[in-house]
């Protein structure tokens, strides 16, 4: 009696546990899921007024990190010395924003672009297809 007693009680303990260990598998595998994101660039010199955007682009196949675009500083380097070499315009800072969705994109957009235009009263001008972001 005592083995079927002990029997029944570690088959109690240990399939919760197996059960929770699958659960977080499934969680895991789903956070660590490729996904195809949104990014736009902004480069900007603060005494100079005009601030260039790249259109927004898609980005295939990237895997997100607790919500953060991993290597992200990668993005603004790739804009920053494309700024510098190809348009001859050293001494930009870069941004990036990003988003799984471009609608949300856009309204980032919009409202950067408000605020440059009304507030700091900058020109905003589009880099166009001549520049691409690359994934890292």
């Amino acid at each position: 009696m005592k083995k079927i007693v002990s029997i029944l009680l570690f088959i109690c303990l240990v399939l919760p546990s197996v059960a929770m260990a699958k659960s977080d598998d499934k969680k895991q595998a789903k956070k660590e899921e490729a996904k195809d994101i949104y990014v736009l660039g902004v480069s900007m010199a603060f005494p100079d007024s005009v601030v260039y955007f790249t259109e927004i682009q898609c980005v295939e196949n990237v895997v997100l990190e607790n919500g953060f675009l991993p290597n992200r500083h990668l993005y603004s380097y790739e804009l920053k010395d494309y700024m510098s070499y190809a348009k001859g315009m050293p001494g930009r800072t870069s941004f990036i924003f990003f988003s799984e969705k471009r609608a949300k994109l856009e309204k980032k957009e919009q409202k950067i672009k408000k605020k440059l235009i009304e507030r700091e009263e900058k020109t905003v001008r589009y880099l166009g297809d001549a520049f691409k972001f690359t994934k890292h």
